[in-house]
């Protein structure tokens, strides 16, 4: 015994726990072995203090714990908040004892000795209460009883770390001390039972599907945040969301609070724009933070100002912080707007970008307020140190650098941007290039098992989609920053959800034929021949200077190679649009011919400085008067022409592209004018005699328009369709010049009620079409176009300024007129009828018009091909591209090779697959999750109270599928801080196979493994020992391969929170 003895008259013994052998816990430990009874006045409680008396605290028949609080408790709230810390005290001391404790050995004795009334539990609440006691009542008399008076709470600090100053008192004051104890016991509030609860959570045997359900609702919560009190009782856009939507906000939200920026890229039709005023709801009237939105230019009052209008019209105007601008105003001069977006950039906190895929390439950066400069560049000033939302349903349209260049917008092109945790990117474009890779592989095993094409051809920046997708899916950073669920997965949660909800029908498109040859005779030849030139069509000299640049390189200069990769891909954009609008109509080739024989003839005429240079060129425009229409005496100004225009708004390259063309005369002393001119003049010469030969042309001959128009009145074999001449239709082409020609022609058969909208249709026109063609999708009805003086649209003839976002399920029937090169774009206009209905809306369509009651819920979308000449157009398509492009003869449908009858119905799987969306492993995992909680109404708020390290067991698949599984939460560092911390960092499944002591991480393998029911009994066979041997193993393994990865520092640990042994 330490000498802690007074030398005065009376002697003190002290216990401070400073001495190695003799602290507080040998003290108690001691006085248990004799003692009946035992009494504790403490602050805290933990499940250690009792732990650490080994068994000896059983041999006491009584343990009285009077506990309280630093501050008085005597209204409820104020005792229900001490309780509540009192409980949580506990119930972490339990967390603690588990980390070196897996399976709490010890804590059941506790836990029958509470039960059985050995051990009652007090709160103190009229007053502080801040004493410090242990009263013990030795069992024979001549021992009598004594106390431990002073600092030590009954914690494992307080008896055997903490430096305390505790005091022994016997005889008669120890009776003072007991009356004490008892008028504050008598006056304490019995909380044995709340005590009792919060250690049989930890100790009570958990079932297999608790733990399976546990393991789920973490996994899907590390991708999620959950529901506040604001949105379950203010939201007003909360309530309307269905349960993927809801799941679709809070990971948006999750990944954005994370990362600075996240994707929502959900598919067409899947609303995207309701998660969207959600987010902007959400951050604009709760979170008072300043957004502004940014959405093209037709989508802008038809969908979100009308929405908006609609749900949360306070948001509009007034003080509150909230602006909406067009794309396109990025690149207006208008003093206003740049005032307004200088504003946007200095003010903003958040920017949320609809349609983000237009800024997927950077084009030119230059210097701000420079003519050149890109709107990408001009997004990027203006998001920097915001957060950034981006809502497309395409995040990969042509290359993975599509993704790459929209997540700078919030990355900064700062390479190590995702080297944090859980990642551990340190380079991101380097990630970009290995997946890059990894999809050309897959690309080209594609090419090789059809058997068509040179693998080693493939144009590798340009991905398949196909591929694309898959390699995406399984990628880390794809699935941390992107929200996206297949149409396939929405379906049927909301069929799970609601019985109610209806998607339309979609039945397997139809080919309308017809014939390139018979509409263009001899021009299909010619275009043929032109395409085989050494320099296919035209040469567009003024679009690609730099290959007849001669003089020296300079470096203060762009590069030189750079520039001239980036005219080349010009060029090769420019020769598809003519092809492209080849096939979509006569008017469109001869309109595209046109404009470039102007711009050809005035860039010749700026550059032309010989007489006979000049003289060539007036000698051809006598020559072609007939079809030029050109006085030589004047000069033409270089302009835009439609080609560019329509490139741009398309997206297939950015405006400053085309600057070289607009730009002031090129230096002859640098530049290969003879040559440039040469090639400007047989592009001329090529031009020529494409339009002398349309010139022969007359409506009548052209068998596309007459197939349309047959088609209409129902006078096409096999393609008779009662919709088609008395229902909504929709009529896509990818070109003005078509749009019109066919709204000029329609007309002119006799069709009534015709409008064509395209992209020079005034904003303010826009919502006037689109409701006049689907009002009851828009807010509107019949009755209502005819209450305000507006007629009503049957056929809507659009370019694809309409593809995008947009409302127009009135309409039951599609017509693709044009071959459609892109998937993508497919998709997107498809997606404008094949959308989610309104059971409300369907219920007044049929009630104002019965007549297409048999029609709705159905859509059918037809498409032109021209069957006989398809080969000869593709391969045109290839010699300008160089990359292969497969179309079904039969359903007109990218993916794969015909080579028998049976292809074309494994063909319309496969893309009615694209269309809808492989539902993957992750979905249907949810999907299964959702069942379980709508199965077992109590099930979440029950699991959700599980504390860490649930432990169970079940049978194993079968004998030789034994092994642990176990839930890990992983940390990561806070972006905005260096704390590292759980809910930064993400959920992992590990399990362990005991046969191989393999480690499997697929979550979708392991769940097979998993997997259990409400009546899956408990199965526990494995010693304990092996388990924690086990256990070890995985925490080992954490270490190594993530820990280490993302550089954690020192005492960063991952947190179990469930495992269960398959026995």
């Amino acid at each position: 015994m330490p000498n802690k003895i007074s030398k005065s008259g009376s002697e003190l013994f002290i216990v401070d726990n400073s001495d190695h052998d003799w602290k507080v816990q040998r003290y108690l430990r001691d006085w248990c072995q004799i003692s009946s009874k035992v009494d504790i006045a403490t602050g805290y409680f933990e499940i250690g203090s009792l732990l650490a008396l080994g068994d000896a605290w059983q041999k006491v028949d009584n343990i009285r714990i009077l506990m309280g609080d630093e501050v008085s408790l005597r209204t409820k709230r104020a005792f229900e908040q001490g309780l509540s810390q009192t409980l949580n005290t506990l119930d972490n001391s339990l967390e603690k004892e588990k980390e070196k404790n897996d399976f709490l050995v010890g804590v059941p004795a506790i836990v029958e000795g509470i039960r059985s009334g050995k051990i009652t539990c007090r709160v103190y609440r009229k007053d502080k209460f801040h004493a410090k006691a242990y009263i013990t009542h030795g069992r024979l008399e001549v021992v009598g009883a004594s106390a431990l008076v002073g600092s030590s709470n009954f914690t494992c600090p307080g008896l055997t770390e903490n430096i305390e100053l505790n005091v022994q008192i016997t005889g008669r004051p120890v009776g003072v001390l007991q009356e004490w104890f008892e008028e504050h016991w008598n006056k304490a509030e019995d909380v044995t039972p709340e005590i009792l609860r919060t250690i049989e959570r930890h100790t009570r045997e958990y079932t297999p599907f608790e733990v399976y359900a546990r393991s789920l609702q973490e996994y899907f919560r590390s991708h999620e945040m959950s529901a506040d009190d604001w949105e379950r009782e203010q939201s007003k856009m909360y309530p309307i969301l269905a349960t993927y939507q809801k799941q679709g906000y809070h990971g948006l939200l999750k990944r954005a609070n994370k990362y600075g920026g996240a994707f929502l890229c959900d598919g067409v039709g899947l609303g995207k724009t309701y998660i969207g005023l959600m987010a902007i709801e959400r951050l604009v009237l709760h979170e008072k933070k300043r957004v502004v939105l940014f959405v093209p230019k037709a989508a802008r009052e038809a969908v979100w100002e009308s929405k908006i209008k609609k749900y949360l019209p306070e948001i509009l105007g007034g003080f509150l912080s909230f602006r909406i601008y067009n794309h396109t105003d990025l690149l207006r001069k208008d003093r206003q707007i740049r005032m307004e977006l200088e504003q946007m950039k200095e003010q903003a906190d958040v920017v949320v970008i609809d349609e983000a895929h237009h800024f997927r390439n950077t084009g030119i950066r230059g210097i701000e307020g420079e003519e050149r400069r890109s709107r990408y560049w001009e997004m990027f000033d203006i998001c920097d140190g915001k957060q950034i939302f981006l809502l497309t349903a395409t995040p990969v349209n042509n290359r993975l650098t599509d993704f790459q260049h929209m997540t700078e917008l919030f990355s900064r092109r700062q390479a190590d941007y995702f080297s944090m945790a859980p990642l551990g990117i340190h380079s991101f474009s380097g990630h970009i290039r290995k997946l890059e890779k990894a999809i050309e592989a897959a690309a080209r095993k594609r090419e090789k098992e059809l058997g068509d094409g040179d693998p080693s051809a493939i144009d590798s920046p340009y991905t398949n989609l196909a591929e694309a997708e898959q390699v995406l899916r399984d990628d880390t950073l794809f699935e941390e920053l992107v929200v996206q669920r297949s149409r396939a997965y929405v379906k049927k949660s909301l069929v799970e959800e609601d019985d109610n909800v209806m998607f339309p029908e979609s039945s397997p498109p139809k080919v309308v034929p017809y014939s390139v040859k018979q509409t263009y005779g001899k021009l299909l030849k010619m275009v043929e021949e032109a395409f085989h030139k050494k320099k296919p069509l035209f040469s567009l000299a003024m679009y690609y200077p730099w290959e007849y640049y001669t003089g020296e390189r300079d470096l203060a200069k762009q590069d030189i190679a750079l520039e001239t990769g980036r005219q080349k891909q010009v060029v090769r954009l420019i020769r598809t649009s003519f092809l492209k609008r080849f096939e979509s109509s006569v008017f469109a080739f001869k309109a595209s011919c046109e404009t470039l024989m102007k711009k050809l003839i005035a860039f010749y005429q700026v550059h032309a400085e010989e007489q006979h240079d000049k003289d060539r060129l007036n000698m051809w425009l006598r020559r072609n008067k007939d079809i030029t229409g050109f006085d030589p005496s004047k000069q033409h100004t270089l302009f835009p022409d439609q080609i560019d225009i329509e490139m741009i708004e398309d997206d297939a390259i950015e405006p400053e592209f085309f600057q070289n063309a607009y730009e002031d005369k090129l230096n002859p002393d640098e530049f290969n004018i003879a040559g440039l001119l040469a090639d400007a003049l047989n592009d001329l010469e090529t031009i020529g005699d494409f339009l002398r030969e349309l010139a022969k042309f007359e409506p009548k001959q052209d068998k596309k328009l007459q197939s349309l128009i047959q088609l209409l009145r129902g006078h096409t074999p096999g393609l008779k369709d009662v919709a088609l001449q008395r229902h909504k239709l929709l009529i896509f082409t990818e070109f003005k010049d078509t749009a019109r020609y066919l709204a000029e022609q329609l007309a002119e058969a006799g069709f009534e009620d015709v409008v064509e909208i395209d992209s020079a249709t005034p904003p303010d026109g826009r919502l006037d079409v689109i409701r006049s063609f689907a009002p009851y999708y828009n807010d509107s009805s019949s009755a209502a176009l005819a209450q305000a003086d507006l007629p009503e649209t049957r056929i809507l003839i659009s370019t694809d300024v309409l593809s995008e976002g947009l409302n127009l399920q009135d309409a039951t029937r599609l017509i693709n007129y044009d071959l459609h090169w892109n998937p993508v774009r497919l998709m997107q206009r498809i997606g404008r009828i094949d959308r989610r209905l309104d059971p409300e809306v369907e219920a007044r369509i049929i009630t104002d018009h019965p007549d297409v009651k048999r029609a709705r819920g159905t859509i059918q979308y037809y498409n032109f091909l021209p069957p006989e000449e398809l080969n000869e157009l593709l391969t045109l398509y290839k010699t300008v591209t160089h990359k292969t492009l497969r179309i079904s003869k039969t359903f007109g449908i990218e993916n794969g090779k015909l080579l028998r009858p049976d292809d074309d119905y494994d063909i319309l799987r496969d893309f009615i697959r694209q269309c809808e969306g492989t539902e993957s492993q992750t979905e249907s995992l949810s999907l299964e999750f959702q069942k379980l909680l709508r199965d077992n109404p109590e099930l979440e708020a029950s699991i959700s109270q599980f504390p860490n390290r649930v432990f169970s067991g079940k049978e194993a698949l079968s004998p030789d599928a034994t092994g642990v599984f176990f839930c890990y939460a992983r940390p990561a560092r806070k972006i905005d801080s260096d704390e590292w911390t759980i809910e930064a960092g993400d959920v992992r499944w590990y399990l362990y196979d005991i046969a191989t002591e393999k480690i499997i991480e697929d979550p979708y393998e392991i769940a097979e493994h998993i997997r259990s029911t409400p009546n899956t009994p408990r199965l526990c066979r494995m010693e304990q020992d092996s388990l924690v041997e086990i256990r070890n193993k995985i925490d080992k393994f954490i270490k190594n391969t993530y820990l280490k990865k993302v550089q954690a520092p020192i005492g960063v640990k991952p947190t179990l929170r469930v495992w269960m042994e398959l026995c």
